[in-house]
C-alpha cells in the first residue's frame, strides 16, 4: 500500500490504525511454529487491503517475563511510538510504500529494550514467516539469558 508520509503519522499519532493482538504459547514459540506469524501477516494483508494501516502484537502468556513481537505496516524501521520521527526521514507530502517490520519489546532484551527487524517489502511469504519467528526465537532466548544473569547476580549480591 502507497501512504503520504504526512498522511501515515497523522493516522499512527491519532490511533486511526487497525490493532489486532495474538496469544502464543513458549512452546509454539520455542518450536518456531509459524501459525501466528502467518495469522499476524494475513491480518496486516486483510487491513491494508481496506486502506487500513496495521499493528498486530503477538504476546507470548506463559514466558518468565512480559515479551511482546509486533508486526506492523509501517514505511521505515521505527515503531508506531516513534511515528513523529518519520518527518526526518522523508519529505512533506512524499508517497511511501508500506513494509512489514517485526518489533521486540521486552526489559530484558538489551539496553533500548526493543529491536526492530524489516520481514517484508509487500506480503509476507514462507521464507520470511520462518525468519520472522526464528527472530523471534532468538529474541525470547536473548531475554531469557539475560533475564537468568539478573537473577543470578541478584541472589549473589544477597
Amino acid at each position: 500500500m502507497k501512504i503520504i508520509m504526512n498522511e501515515f503519522k497523522d493516522r499512527i499519532e491519532n490511533g486511526d490504525f487497525k490493532q489486532t493482538s495474538l496469544d502464543i504459547s513458549k512452546d509454539d514459540l520455542l518450536q518456531e511454529d509459524l501459525w501466528s506469524i502467518n495469522q499476524a501477516s494475513e491480518q496486516i494483508k486483510k487491513d491494508l487491503a481496506n486502506g487500513q494501516l496495521s499493528q498486530v502484537m503477538i504476546h507470548v502468556v506463559d514466558a518468565e517475563f512480559p515479551i511482546d513481537f509486533y508486526l506492523e505496516s509501517d514505511i521505515i524501521n521505527l515503531p508506531f511510538d516513534d511515528a513523529k520521527k518519520v518527518i526526518h526521514f522523508f519529505e512533506d507530502n512524499q508517497e511511501v510504500d508500506t513494509k512489514v517490520y517485526l518489533s521486540t519489546r521486552c526489559d530484558y532484551l538489551n539496553a533500548s529494550k526493543f529491536h526492530i527487524d524489516l520481514i517484508s517489502d509487500g506480503d509476507v511469504t514462507e521464507a520470511q514467516a520462518k525468519n520472522a519467528i526464528s527472530i523471534m526465537r532468538g529474541n525470547y532466548e536473548t531475554s531469557l539469558e539475560n533475564f537468568n544473569k539478573k537473577d543470578e547476580a541478584e541472589k549473589e549480591a544477597k
